[in-house]
């Protein structure tokens, strides 16, 4: 996140979404999400591009 708000700070509209709630509902999201979320994803194009969904 410090390497995020330093980026921000030039761009005010982005600095507004680090300071709100959303900015802590990320921080606080489970760890491996992206990771979770990417998998599912690449599953989903390997059973369709095999014909298995």
């Amino acid at each position: 996140m410090a390497a995020a708000t330093e980026v921000a700070m030039n761009f005010p509209r982005l600095r507004e979404r680090l300071d709100g709630s959303a900015a802590a509902q990320y921080t606080a999201a489970p760890d491996r999400t992206f990771e979770f979320g990417l998998a599912a994803i690449l599953d989903g194009f390997e059973a369709q591009l095999t014909g298995t969904s």
